[in-house]
């Protein structure tokens, strides 16, 4: 048998009984082991159950010239891939050995895979090292070991989503479904029929039962974005399901119980709309045990510089842009992102796409970046403020250099190492005329 499976590829190591055979195993990586039923010593079966006790996951074939149904059963209960009598053909054997190695390799790359999609979810994809990021990943640690329900706010583009997905890959639940579902997306009847589902025949076209999200995320994590837009009664149904931990299909009386982890996000003020009228109560306080409160883009001290090259690495990365010129870099970091993370991306993203050379230059960047914030100089004068120093530092040097160049733009951009049309920018934003001189 060793010089048969040589002869075709494998490399092989044997051994004489089941307990030398133990002791290879624990010591090795083997893709299939393959033993003898009655051996001196302890027998197949024996061998194949201490293995499993130790956790060894091999593709474990049985052989035996002493055959049974009996025997071939238990051993297939104690998780052997094969069972193979004695004798047996050259082709047969190689043939179970081919296809054990082929199941074995494929379960390899799946719990790869597996594991690569739990890490992409995992707290490290929320970048930033920002004091208040550091805050929100140590709170995310913790709520994900803990029961209950999270509400998760945060302005638009913040990353809401993701804050749900880490908490998903850092709990119990991170081998089960993670579902999300926007709230704000569908009309008060669609909704109540991606949560719920609905018995054959509900309503006109329910030509089969479906069931809803929240059964669908049993033993795993139900994640509803915007709920703040969800309409009064189906707060009131969402409630319920929350406190017993069932499920009423739209046209059927039998309740289902579900075991969901809820986790709820929103962009309002969702005290306000309690306040307002136009949230539960009861509900705000139900979803309310864990808060994870996500800062604007703008509260992240150092974070955008960092999120910048992270965005560039990802979307540059088939292309030959390298990095930012320093005008266009400049200009990322002093914008203040209004739409936050998700903007930022897209900023760059789309910077990568329209850039010719292999550096992103400010020509490159959306218009909203170069607008004005202030447009009164005077009001910029009057200001003590570090950034309103560097607005006035900004202008007194481009000022400088048209000045030099008696107004010659071209000229000017060379010094300034930009380009025309930046140069064209930066004049709208300070208020300069291509005739300005210095005083």
């Amino acid at each position: 048998m060793e010089r048969m499976l040589q002869s075709a590829g494998y490399t092989v190591q044997t051994a004489a009984t089941g307990e030398d055979g133990l002791v290879l195993a624990r010591g090795n990586g083997y893709d299939v082991i393959l033993s003898d039923m009655r051996m001196p010593g302890i027998s197949g079966i024996d061998v194949l159950r201490k293995l499993r006790e130790q956790h060894v996951d091999s593709a474990f074939i049985v052989m035996t010239g002493f055959g049974t149904v009996d025997t071939a059963v238990e051993s297939m209960k104690l998780g052997a891939v094969d069972f193979v009598q004695k004798p047996f053909f050259r082709d047969e054997l190689l043939m179970r050995v081919r296809s054990a190695v082929d199941r074995r390799q494929l379960t390899r790359q799946v719990d790869l895979l597996q594991r690569q999609m739990r890490g992409s979810d995992t707290v490290d994809t929320l970048i930033g090292e920002s004091e208040p990021m550091r805050r929100v990943k140590a709170l995310i640690v913790r709520a994900a070991a803990a029961p209950g329900t999270v509400l998760v706010t945060g302005e638009t583009g913040t990353g809401k989503e993701l804050v749900a997905r880490a908490l998903h890959a850092a709990s119990s639940r991170a081998g089960h479904a993670f579902v999300a579902l926007n709230c704000a997306a569908l009309t008060d009847s669609l909704l109540d029929n991606e949560l719920f589902g609905h018995a054959r025949g509900a309503f006109t076209g329910a030509a089969s039962a479906r069931p809803g999200l929240i059964e669908h995320a049993h033993t795993g994590t139900l994640f509803l974005d915007e709920i703040g837009t969800m309409p009064p009664a189906l707060q009131a149904k969402l409630l319920r399901a929350l406190e017993s931990g069932e499920v009423r299909r739209i046209g059927e009386n039998e309740a289902r119980k579900v075991d969901v982890r809820f986790i709820a996000a929103t962009n309002t003020d969702l005290q306000g709309a309690v306040d307002a009228g136009r949230f539960r109560a009861d509900l705000f306080y139900r979803l309310n045990v864990h808060r994870i409160h996500l800062p604007a883009l703008r509260d992240r001290q150092g974070d955008a510089e960092v999120l910048i090259d992270h965005f560039l690495r990802r979307y540059g990365a088939v292309t030959e842009i390298t990095s930012y010129s320093d005008a266009a870099r400049a200009a990322l970091l002093k914008y203040e992102y209004p739409g936050n993370v998700r903007q930022l991306e897209h900023i760059v993203q789309r910077a990568v796409a329209v850039a010719r050379g292999p550096l992103i230059e400010p020509d490159d960047l959306p218009e909203e970046l170069f607008a004005c914030r202030q447009t009164d100089p005077a009001s910029h004068a009057a200001d003590g403020s570090v950034a309103a120093a560097r607005e006035r530092a900004e202008r007194d040097m481009i000022v400088a250099t048209i000045t030099r160049h008696r107004g010659e733009l071209s000229a000017a951009a060379r010094e300034l190492q930009v380009s025309r049309t930046t140069l064209w920018r930066m004049m709208k934003k300070h208020q300069i005329t291509a005739d300005s001189r210095s005083e």
